[in-house]
């Protein structure tokens, strides 16, 4: 085994004191200083750099490293080419692919949302279809002669016939029956209104699913895009979009919900009535069910409008506050109209997204706090917390 002395270079000049169980760095250090022989310098420490070593509520923080560029993909000035000179509205520019991108995100989110309301109404119509369907094809008989019960009258008359003869009594004593083949059959005021309530419910359900089989088809081609340059597909987007907004599609959409509840409260009065003969207890109770019910989807759909972060939001509190929108706006030029005798400034009613958008702006420093206190409590993911204490030195006072 080689010692260490072997390891170093030899002087010929001057003494070298080693311990043979040395290491090699313990060998440098034991070089005569007297020799003028200096011990290699030993390697600075590790530098630290201070921004990674900074600690925020006893946690450390890591450095902050920006993405490498390309990676973000929202951002279209690094992810497509600049524009050569001259070709900036190109067949195939930036701009265009820009915004097939946006264009796609957009209408994959409306025609998802759309699709997934046209879809549950599918299935509740069918159901609620099937159900109407079992009642009125009971109730329907009444609008018709019942020639069973004829028949059960015309022999009860003809027994109470013989009785008659066979105790000497005159055969005009006997009261004929009120149903026979010669009578015009009048169906009851109560049938009538039963069959007709429920008959109009099931058209409008089953009208509900043909629309809705229409939106589907409407909104598959919507989606449908041939194959071309960015600025063929996007002017075509543009214009088929332009044709949802013109047609009204979105309005079409958020009435199929109003015919498919149109419906079942059609049902519910149908349904009451038809009770009210057989058990009045039982119709009050459901008559009574179906006015709290009804009160309380109007007021579910009302309260949106005064309250922007109400949750109760619709595709027809949207119709509704349109339809508010401009009812205000008529009734307020009208009365500056007869007070001043001069037409009110045009004020710009916002929509619902655009008052909520207002009033999440307006507490961003509230909401902040407690979306930060729910992401701490509703996880036991300890990086997870971590980054939330981070954050909290951010919060402005």
């Amino acid at each position: 085994m080689s010692t260490a002395s072997d390891a170093l270079p030899q002087d010929s000049g001057g003494p070298v004191v080693t311990d043979p169980e040395a290491t090699n760095g313990e060998a440098v250090e034991s070089i005569v200083e007297e020799e003028g022989v200096a011990a290699p310098a030993q390697p600075d420490a590790e530098y630290v750099d201070p921004a990674k070593s900074r600690k925020r509520f006893g946690l450390k923080v890591p450095a902050h490293h920006p993405p490498p560029k390309g990676n973000d993909p929202s951002n279209y000035e690094e992810k497509y080419p600049e524009d050569a000179y001259s070709q900036e509205m190109g067949p195939n520019a930036r701009v265009f692919r820009t915004y097939v991108d946006q264009r796609a995100i957009h209408d994959t989110n409306m025609v998802e949302e759309a699709k997934d309301g046209v879809d549950m109404l599918l299935v509740f119509a069918g159901l609620f279809s099937a159900v109407v369907t079992t009642f009125v094809a009971q109730t329907s008989q009444s609008l018709q002669a019942d020639y069973t019960e004829m028949s059960a009258n015309l022999l009860f008359e003809m027994i109470n016939i013989q009785r008659a003869i066979a105790s000497g009594a005159s055969v005009d004593t006997v009261t004929p029956s009120p149903l026979n083949p010669n009578i015009t059959f009048i169906a009851s005021t109560n049938s009538v209104w039963v069959n007709g309530l429920w008959f109009t419910s099931l058209a409008l359900s089953l009208t509900t699913a043909l629309i809705s089989v229409l939106v589907k088809q409407w909104l598959h081609h919507y989606m449908d895009l041939p194959s071309g340059t960015a600025c063929e597909r996007s002017l075509l987007q543009q214009y088929r979009f332009a044709g949802l907004q013109k047609w009204r599609v979105h309005i079409i959409i958020g009435l199929l919900p109003v015919l498919m509840h149109t419906a079942l409260a059609i049902f519910f009065v149908g349904l009451v009535i038809f009770l009210g003969p057989l058990r009045d207890s039982i119709a009050w109770a459901v008559g009574v069910i179906t006015v709290v019910a009804y009160v309380a989807y109007l007021i579910a759909h009302v309260l949106p409008l005064f309250f922007p972060q109400c949750p109760y939001r619709t595709s027809l509190c949207d119709l509704l506050h349109v339809l508010y929108s401009r009812v205000m706006q008529y009734t307020v030029d009208r009365l500056m109209y007869r007070l001043c005798k001069s037409a009110s400034d045009v004020r710009e009613w916002k929509s619902l997204k655009e008052l909520e958008s207002q009033a999440v702006k307006s507490l961003s420093g509230e909401l902040s706090v407690e979306a930060l206190h729910e992401l701490f409590s509703m996880t036991s993911n300890p990086t997870v917390q971590s980054i939330v204490l981070q954050a909290i030195g951010g919060l402005h006072p």
